[in-house]
């Protein structure tokens, strides 16, 4: 292998690779990024064994094709700091030699022989999204993905693909559950539900940074193979058996307000500061016209926050976590949403537009002694 390339670009390739590379892994092979140059390109690979990008960096001038491993956390340091605009590399006998306007650089590499590529992508079964579109629905679900040990099952995305060109995304930890749904091309009528573990639906949604077509994805032997016309990534699907979020979500309500996003999301912040890990609650208290929310804490003070909201009828009210209803407020891009629940102890629903649904539990005051 021997090629000049663009600093800049090439530097950028590895910093997006850096996502999916196992620095922590035992096995050495993958904490190596490939680099194969054909074709008039330079293909960057890395992988986790669970999630595996290749991107293409074109801003290349190829002598001689090859391929080679080399070290994630020796090049990338190394090609960032270089001062100059280009940078020649070449490979002999498993050595990678970069060389600068005033410098030179011998790094040992290995065999790429064993190295999981990222495979090709299927014919069958494939559906396009809107690079926009998709980093809607990940921005609305994956923040509501189960953290720590738990069901394995919810620490991934459902998505469903279904009739009328019609693609959801369901995500869910226990207390919560959050819900988009939009259209795709879906020419053969996929009908399909599987579970995308969170970091894979990420890197797919950032393919959208990469390149300037509509993203194509596929699935495979209990694979996700998705791509554009400047990267592919592959990640292994999620085993389990997902919640049947659509008994999750309430269909009837008795309590239904329109509420301001951004003054909400302010309301709830600052009552939250008022709350301790053993009293991490808010209430929302509903009057005729008037929203007030408190937080308590023995050790630490009383909050209580006032805004007039459109609301009539007899006193209501509901306690929540205050950060389940601040990551939702904080993806949330229209002025109103709209909240819906029945009393104390049911779940609550909230509404932004006709395509993003979210419910969370309500925090049971009897129940955690608070």
């Amino acid at each position: 292998m021997k090629l000049v390339a663009d600093r800049a670009a090439l530097y950028h390739g590895l910093q997006r690779l850096g996502a999916v590379v196992d620095s922590s892994t035992q096995q050495p092979l993958y904490q190596h990024v490939k680099m194969e140059a054909k074709d008039n390109e330079l293909r960057l690979s890395a992988t986790d064994l669970e999630v595996g990008l290749t991107l293409a960096v074109r801003d290349v001038e190829i002598e001689s094709e090859g391929t080679i491993l080399v070290p994630y956390e020796r090049i990338t340091p190394l090609i960032g700091a270089t001062p100059d605009s280009s940078i020649s590399m070449s490979e002999e006998d498993g050595k990678v030699g970069i060389k600068t306007e005033n410098s030179y650089f011998r790094i040992l590499g290995e065999d790429p022989t064993d190295f999981v590529s990222v495979p090709q992508f299927p014919a069958e079964g494939v559906v396009e999204i809107d690079p926009d579109v998709l980093k809607y629905m990940v921005r609305r679900t994956a923040f509501a993905t189960a953290a720590g040990k738990g069901r394995y099952a919810l620490h991934g995305i459902l998505c469903v693909l279904g009739k009328e060109n019609a693609i959801e995304l369901v995500a869910a930890d226990g207390a919560r559950l959050a819900h988009v749904q939009k259209k795709v091309s879906n020419p053969e009528g996929l009908e399909q539900e599987i579970i995308i573990p969170r970091e894979g639906l990420e890197q797919m949604a950032r393919l959208a940074d990469a390149g300037s077509e509509a993203i194509r994805f596929a699935t495979s032997e209990r694979r996700l193979v998705a791509e554009n016309d400047a990267a592919r990534m592959v990640c292994q699907l999620v085993e389990g058996q997902f919640p049947n979020y659509r008994e999750v979500i309430p269909t009837t309500s008795e309590i239904s307000v329109q509420l301001p996003t951004k003054e909400l999301l302010n309301a709830v912040r600052r009552a939250g500061y008022m709350t301790t890990k053993e009293t991490h609650v808010v209430d929302f208290e509903f009057t005729d016209g008037s929203l007030t929310i408190t937080a308590e804490a023995p050790d630490v003070g009383r909050a209580e926050v006032h805004m007039p909201v459109d609301y009539k009828g007899e006193g209501a009210g509901i306690a929540f976590n205050p950060e389940n209803i601040e990551e939702m407020l904080a993806i949330v891009e229209r002025e109103m949403v709209k909240m819906k629940f029945t009393d104390r102890r049911s779940p609550c629903v909230f509404k932004s537009g006709l395509d993003y649904t979210y419910v969370v539990s309500p925090v049971l005051r009897d129940e955690i002694g608070v």
